[in-house]
């Protein structure tokens, strides 16, 4: 049976009714599209995702990749998959025509990958990397390079990586120990990557490497790293295939989950015969791949987002159907399904809630993606690059942790049975678990975001955000339905803002209670952020209410922003109060007493 399960009323009421997607069409990139366009792509991609995405699941997790010889292969399922994902464009769907995209507003592939991230996320991590890869390809190599490599992705005949790791760095890139060696108008690659996703496989006839290396005699340091299209197969200067270019996968990883994804570890040079060629500037390649790693960031938030949205969708069918247990308050006699019981009522509304807010902050902050990459130069502009930069972290690492939470539940809605492999709710709780892990696991975001974001710009990107949320709060105080959750939240976002103030301070004199309060304190950010959503959902849903008459669709919007907002806020406040008490145990603990 089809385990992927997706709401597209949910999905089309933040679409339309609260972001107004359709009006992105009047920026001048997006002046041929309309609504009704953007419309048919999503229900596209749907209808895309079940079909073709969805079979996979399952079949990835059972039958995985192989590794033998040094080379993956793959089930043909997943090759003709890619192919087809490829020919009828969902890669390059938001890329300009020039290499064979689409040209549709860049939130519109993250709405292709809430689909297709649903339905098979182990897959859609290589087409997504692959986007990620001819993209930063496209914006920072030469015309000639573009010419080789970009169209061939975009079009899914070729797929894309990104390598980073290295067994002694970690995430610490200034480590990094991979070489660069000039050789007439190449370089010569020699190191070991690892936790490479779709590193080796046989979905296409070659995977083109983004590779960050130190050339030699460059700078210690991030300063002294460059980034490299390094292909597993030679490409000659007509585009056709040569010999393989001494990429040697050494290794496929035993994981928790995602088993239909091969994460690989990567032997270049081994023969000294590793030929790479320079994207963008030298000793600039980790700017340049900051591109990519913060697109993969937010599609690590979009991952566990949807993939929490299909667990707690399955949760609630299950709940519908499944017989068991009398009516705790006696208005039914005899056995009643199980959604009928409140502590069911509590986990699937807290799941619905948290699903929607986590889908609207995401898809806020694609918008605002497109706002910043197509509005002419001046504030605005500004505003919303600031805006996307400061919700970066925030959507990868409360996603990712929300989400896992959210399956987490879903399971537990199952009983015994959520435990077992008869429902898939098993393999999304292990195969989400990594999304806190990815792309900079969620404590390196949160010193992002309490450090770095906080003040870069002269903290612009923070007071984006406080000039987006006290808007809101501004605008609605008075609102008829919602006007005390408005204050209340207005309230505790004025704590919010003191407590970040406060350990804004504290990080030079006080770096270690700094660094511990970080995390907690970006979980504030995200319940705030996720309850201003569903209150500006609830608003719009009441109002629609009076206009077209009440609805369980209205009436769940309004419901669970009050649910929500009441549940989540105490205990929001609690968290801030903990990110600035001053008892110093972390600092004091000696390392023998743990």
């Amino acid at each position: 049976m089809p385990h992927f399960k997706i709401n597209t009323k949910d999905i089309f009421f933040i679409l339309k009714d609260q972001l107004d997607y359709g009006s992105l069409c009047a920026l001048p990139r997006y002046r041929d599209l309309s609504e009704k366009a953007l419309d048919l792509m999503v229900n596209e991609a749907v209808t895309f995702g079940k079909k073709v995405v969805d079979p996979l699941q399952e079949l990835g997790d059972r039958h995985p990749p192989k590794f033998e010889n040094g080379r993956v292969t793959c089930r043909p399922e997943f090759r003709d998959a890619f192919r087809r994902y490829g020919e009828d464009g969902w890669i390059a769907a938001a890329r300009d025509a020039a290499y064979g995209g689409q040209g549709f507003p860049h939130m519109m592939r993250i709405v292709i990958n809430d689909v297709m991230y649903g339905a098979c996320h182990a897959f859609n991590t290589a087409p997504s990397l692959t986007h990620g890869a001819a993209h930063l390809i496209e914006t920072f190599a030469d015309d000639e390079l573009k010419k080789l490599f970009v169209s061939r992705c975009y079009a899914g005949e070729w797929s894309g990586t990104m390598c980073l790791t290295e067994p002694e760095a970690g995430s610490n890139l200034a480590n990094i120990q991979t070489m660069a060696l000039r050789n007439r108008d190449h370089f010569k690659i020699k190191g070991t990557k690892i936790f490479i996703s779709w590193g080796d496989h046989d979905l296409t006839d070659n995977i083109i490497h983004l590779v960050l290396a130190r050339v030699g005699g460059a700078p210690s340091g991030v300063k002294g790293i460059s980034l490299f299209i390094v292909p597993k197969r030679r490409v000659n200067h007509d585009g056709t295939l040569g010999p393989y270019n001494d990429v040697v996968c050494r290794g496929v990883e035993e994981k928790l989950g995602l088993h239909g994804s091969p994460t690989c570890t990567l032997e270049f040079g081994a023969k000294d015969d590793c030929i790479g060629y320079l994207c963008g500037r030298e000793n600039q390649g980790l700017s340049h791949m900051f591109q990519m790693m913060n697109s993969a960031r937010i599609n690590t938030g979009v991952g566990a987002m949807t993939v929490a949205s299909t667990a707690y969708l399955n949760a609630l069918a299950y709940a519908k159907d499944r017989i068991q247990g009398a009516d705790i308050s006696g208005r039914t006699s005899g056995q009643v399904a199980i959604i009928f019981h409140p502590d069911v009522r509590r986990m699937l509304l807290w799941m619905k809630a948290s699903v929607e807010a986590m889908r609207s902050m995401i898809y806020a902050g694609a918008f605002w993606s497109d706002m910043a990459h197509e509005l002419p130069s001046g504030e605005e502009k500004k505003h919303y690059q600031n805006l996307t930069d400061f919700m970066t972290p925030i959507i990868k690492a409360y996603c990712s942790d929300i989400g896992f939470k959210v399956c987490e539940t879903a399971m537990q809605c199952l009983g015994g049975y959520g435990y077992c492999k008869d429902f898939p709710l098993e393999q999304y709780l292990r195969d989400i678990k990594i999304m806190s892990l990815y792309e900079g696991t969620n404590g390196i975001q949160s010193m992002d975001l309490m450090g770095r974001k906080m003040i870069i710009q002269e903290g612009a990107t923070f007071e984006a955000f406080k000039k987006e949320i006290y808007g809101f709060c501004s605008r609605f105080r008075e609102n008829r339905i919602f006007g005390n959750r408005v204050q209340q939240l207005e309230a505790a976002a004025d704590k919010l803002c003191a407590m970040a103030i406060m350990m804004k301070s504290e990080r030079e004199a006080d770096p270690i209670q700094w660094a511990s309060s970080t995390y907690p304190a970006l979980l504030c950010f995200g319940d705030i952020f996720s309850i201003w959503r569903l209150l500006d959902l609830g608003i719009i849903a009441s109002a629609a209410a009076d206009q077209k008459g009440k609805s369980d669709f209205y009436t769940g919007k309004i419901l669970q922003a009050a649910y929500l907002c009441d549940t989540t806020l105490p205990l929001t406040l609690a968290r801030i109060s903990t990110c600035i008490r001053k008892e110093r145990e972390l600092e004091q603990m000696p390392l023998g007493a743990f």
